[in-house]
């Protein structure tokens, strides 16, 4: 029932989009209003429909309705309610469908609160938004209907695919549909400005849509740079895929579009410019899904069983063809827009910039496309390494930190010179060189590197400057403190200031950038349990391997203290997945530091889980990409900050923002990403043994310290642990061989009760000391997550020996005689 309802809907929302699109254009035609009105309700029933359609499609997964093929083969039974969710737009129907029903809420959102300078524009607006999403609407209903039946339903379903069970994913694709969706707002009215030849004032009327395009562009990279960081386990973030690209693309035309839309707000011209960046974000959105769905470029997140390259590419060449016809056509309405008169001026600033966004776009494009490019011409493929992408990509960025850095020194020209003469020039040329040294004396100092952060230095002086400057001139009008004179800024301007801070997130961006490209670390180490290895320039030591059964898979994870100097760390515990299908998927855990990451993948092990086999890799000053995009989204939404009415709702929303920026932050940081941390953790061989205070079941209280010039061999164990009890008569037996020399034998209880102590004990006849660890305090000491595990003490009080797991009384005895015969 569900399926019939879900393609009724469809058709009916295919129908009533081409109606709003013509009832619309025959509106503009006659001159009536009530072919207008008529236009503007189908388009906010049009959303309803869509609406109610994704509805029923989520209705299924929460209800595990698996006559739905789309259903079964993205989910199951035992999936938690998130995962169903997010399953909701895993494959390529539903993500369509999501689209769909986005763009149609987006274009009645649009269509009913236009802003007053975009209302004579609204009619020509809704006939290219109704067609939009017809198009939308008639892919999904003819190609890729997600209410299409099985024969018969299965009873469980195939599961949602391994890699995207990540909160990551929850919220990245939705992020890049809203971004994507959102640029055909300012296509649209740029096209109807265009066509009614009111081209001066529409960009600052959807200057709202164009933000939301940016922010939710780079809040959905964010995430799937996080996501591909935290699950993909290749210890980087950023591989220069096609379909990376293919979001990267519009994000970087709707970089160019806000900043030529300041431009012509100011009325220094950049018509043609925001038509062509609208026009081009908009024709990017259908690139990157005809790159996602095509089959014609390869890429590891693209849909290997797709069929709708025709359409979208005829989309895109319709969009493109259509636009350079309307621009040829209403070329009078264009003005004759000339190049700034210099470009040592806030105008060539911003057309220097919009010329290299422009450039870095191409570049991207033309690395994406250029294995199909020569396959098609050449009939060989070459593809662009990430190699190359950062060898051309790299010297652009370079030049855009360099602009971000003399544009706040250029501004108006008069205040610029004013600027200039009270040594405005001096705070970023400090920045230029204290950086690079800063980097020198942190073992950075590769040449490109220290140009990069003599670049950062420099950008980020000035941006910091202008921040200063403003709080000077805020405290110049009234007396307020730094801060409250800052908050003031902040909110009296939004838009400049959320421009600094979106530019001081970049330039964290790019140390963070500078530091894990031009200073990788990765090597594979083979790790025996127990025994110390160097690695990175730290010490692991591999301490067990733990299995766990699940649902449709088996969870291997192996625990590896980190040391550093001798001083314990954390313990990573990386993990590996093998599903009942075949597939692997591993789960780095990492360490996270302002100077860098240390970043562990689970190769591989041997029968008995003795070694295993770890890539290690550093990720030098990488947290400063993932503080720099945090910083970026937060001036980005302090710029969107809508100005409403009623004080409550400004406080909601305030309100609602941090909670967003707290969440993204968790995301980065709060997570545990695979590390814990066990008391002191476990000491190494060489270091003073942990001294401590145990009673025994005796009565009697034993110290450590009090046992200094013998041998102590100290035996973790626990009644209930079945190795343990194993290894109990081996223990006894080399007791019994050396109590009459200076070796002492302590048994410490884990996790234990006094009466199932005694009864091993006396069934296994054990007669050395042995004490219960209340509230496992020792345990914490010696870094102790499981039994048994035995260490042998030095007469001088030091650790001689280290064992995980049970111990035979060859290996112990063998221990005890090499360490006497030393001593």
């Amino acid at each position: 029932m569900l399926g019939e309802i879900g393609t009724f809907l469809l058709t009916l929302a295919l129908i009533l989009a081409g109606y709003a699109a013509g009832a619309a254009l025959w509106g503009i035609r006659t001159g009536d209003d009530r072919w207008a009105q008529s236009a503007r309700r189908a388009t906010y029933a049009l959303a309803g429909l869509l609406s109610g359609a994704l509805a029923i499609l989520l209705a299924g997964f929460l209800s595990n309705r698996f006559e739905l093929r789309y259903v079964a083969l993205h989910s199951a039974t035992f999936m938690p309610v998130y995962l169903k969710i997010s399953a909701l737009w895993a494959g390529q129907e539903g993500s369509l469908l999501l689209w769909g029903c986005l763009q149609a809420l987006f274009a009645a959102l649009a269509v009913r609160y236009p802003a007053k300078k975009a209302r004579p524009l609204t009619p020509w607006a809704t006939v290219f938004l109704n067609l939009i999403t017809a198009f939308f609407v008639a892919v999904i209903r003819f190609r890729l209907n997600p209410f299409v039946l099985l024969p018969s339903a299965p009873l469980e379903g195939q599961a949602l695919n391994p890699l995207l069970r990540h909160p990551g994913m929850i919220f990245h694709p939705p992020a890049l549909y809203v971004g994507f969706v959102a640029l055909a707002i300012p296509f649209a009215f740029g096209m109807a400005a265009l066509l009614t030849r009111r081209v001066a004032g529409w960009t600052k009327a959807l200057r709202p849509w164009m933000l939301l395009a940016w922010l939710s562009l780079g809040a959905g990279l964010l995430l799937g740079m996080r996501w591909a960081y935290d699950v993909l386990g290749w210890g980087g973030y950023w591989a220069w895929d096609p379909v990376e690209n293919a979001g990267l693309l519009p994000w970087l035309t709707a970089t160019a579009l806000l900043h030529a839309a300041v431009m012509q707000d100011e009325r220094h011209g950049f018509h043609l410019w925001n038509l062509l960046l609208a026009t081009a974000s908009f024709a990017l959105t259908l690139f990157g899904t005809f790159a996602t769905r095509s089959g014609l470029i390869e890429s590891v997140h693209a849909f290997s069983d797709s069929n709708l390259g025709g359409a979208f590419l005829a989309a895109i060449i319709i969009t493109l063809s259509g636009a350079a016809l309307l621009l040829f056509i209403r070329r009078d309405a264009l003005a004759s827009e000339a190049p700034p008169a210099s470009l040592l001026s806030r105008q060539g600033m911003f057309f220097l910039t919009l010329v290299l966004l422009a450039t870095l776009t191409a570049s991207v494009f033309i690395g994406s496309v250029l294995p199909t490019l020569t396959e098609a011409l050449l009939g060989q493929r070459f593809a662009a390494t990430p190699a190359w992408f950062d060898s051309v990509t790299g010297p652009q960025l370079a030049a855009l930190l360099l602009l971000m850095g003399i544009c706040p020194l250029i501004g108006q020209a008069a205040a610029a010179l004013q600027r200039l003469q009270r040594g405005g020039w001096i705070a970023p040329l400090a920045g230029a060189l204290i950086a690079p040294l800063v980097a020198a004396l942190l073992g950075l100092r590769q040449p490109v590197s220290l140009i990069g952060f003599a670049l950062v230095g420099l950008a980020g002086a000035a941006t910091l400057a202008e921040f200063i400057e403003g709080v000077r001139r805020q405290r110049a009008h009234t007396p307020d403190a730094p801060l409250n004179a800052l908050w003031q800024l902040l909110r009296q301007q939004r838009r400049k200031y959320g421009g600094y801070l979106v530019h001081s997130g970049v330039i964290l961006m790019a140390v963070g950038i500078i530091g894990t490209r031009l200073y990788p670390f990765s090597q594979d180490i083979s790790l025996t349990q127990g025994q110390p290895a160097q690695g990175g320039g730290y010490t692991l030591v591999y301490e067990e391997l733990h299995r766990e059964g699940r649902e449709d898979s088996m969870a291997f994870r192996a625990n590896i203290s980190i040391y550093t100097e001798q001083t314990y760390l954390a313990t990573l515990q990386p993990q590996l997945d093998i599903y009942h299908t075949g597939q692997r998927v591993t789960t780095p855990a990492l360490r996270s530091a302002l100077g860098e990451d240390l970043y562990l993948v689970l190769a591989g092990w041997n029968s008995d889980g003795s070694v295993a086999t770890v890539k290690v890799m550093r990720n030098v000053l990488i947290a400063y990409l993932w503080l720099g995009g945090l910083v970026l989204l937060a001036g980005g939404m302090l710029a969107f900050w809508p100005r409403l009415r009623h004080p409550g709702w400004n406080a909601a929303a305030l309100a609602g923002g941090l909670l967003l920026l707290a969440l993204s932050a968790w995301a980065m940081w709060g997570a545990s990403h695979g590390a814990v941390v066990n008391g002191a953790g476990r000491p190494l061989v060489g270091q003073p043994a942990p001294d401590f205070r145990l009673a025994l079941l005796d009565g009697d209280t034993l110290a450590l310290r009090d046992l200094r010039g013998e041998i102590v061999v100290l035996n973790f164990w626990g009644s209930w642990c079945p190795p343990c009890q194993e290894e109990l008569p081996d223990l006894q037996q080399v007791w019994a061989a050396y109590q009459t020399q200076p070796v002492r034998f302590i048994g410490i209880a884990y996790k234990d009760t006094r009466a199932g102590i005694e009864r091993a004990l006396a069934e296994y006849g054990v007669t050395y000391p042995v004490g219960l660890d209340t509230g496992e305090r020792i345990a914490g000491q010696y870094g102790i997550t499981g039994v048994p595990e035995t260490y042998i003490i030095a007469a001088d009080g030091t650790l001689a020996y280290r064992h995980i797991g049970p111990l035979t009384a060859e290996t112990l005895a063998a221990e005890l005689d090499a360490l006497a015969v030393h001593e």
